[in-house]
């Protein structure tokens, strides 16, 4: 059997439709797309402090409804998801690093729920914590490396989820 080597490989590109849209006559230029991007973040960074706490509000409240005996438990839990997947997908480019790692460690645990994973109430609760703590203006520009106990915790939250709870 012949060996491969790097100079058997053949390399080829092929174009998708996004590439093919982009591309075509009478769009922007990406200096001008980037800038338009740009400003359009400026425009709304002044404002984004108060989406975020109208969104955790709402996703404390999508917490405080679920129930772990419901029949409709997933359905509960996507709730909750979705505000945690809004913060989560916007909050670093608004500069908000910390927020967006503690929605991610969020996301994940509510995920492993979704997939069958038993809902634990003290992780979740934990995690609002940590959300509303770095809503605060002390915490409001760090990132995750800057506090690596509360980062290390939650890391470590994610990984109980697949565990069993300890029996009291």
């Amino acid at each position: 059997m012949a060996k491969n080597t790097a100079d058997d490989a053949n390399t080829f590109t092929v174009t998708t439709r996004f590439e093919t849209l982009a591309r075509r006559p009478g769009g922007l230029r990406r200096e001008e797309a980037l800038q338009a991007a740009q400003t359009a973040v400026e425009e709304i960074a002044p404002d984004f402090g108060n989406w975020a706490d109208r969104e955790l509000e709402q996703l404390i409240a999508a917490v405080r409804c679920i129930d772990p005996k419901s029949p409709d438990l997933k359905v509960l839990v996507e709730a909750v998801a979705v505000h945690a997947r809004r913060v989560r997908d916007v909050g670093t480019t608004m500069g908000y690093e910390l927020l967006t790692f503690v929605a991610d460690k969020l996301c994940e645990i509510l995920e492993a729920v979704e997939a069958g994973a038993e809902y634990r109430q003290n992780l979740v609760d934990c995690h609002l914590e940590a959300l509303l703590l770095s809503r605060q203006e002390r915490y409001r520009n760090m990132k995750p490396d800057q506090v690596p106990e509360l980062s290390a915790g939650l890391v470590e939250m994610g990984k109980m989820i697949a565990s069993p709870p300890i029996a009291k």
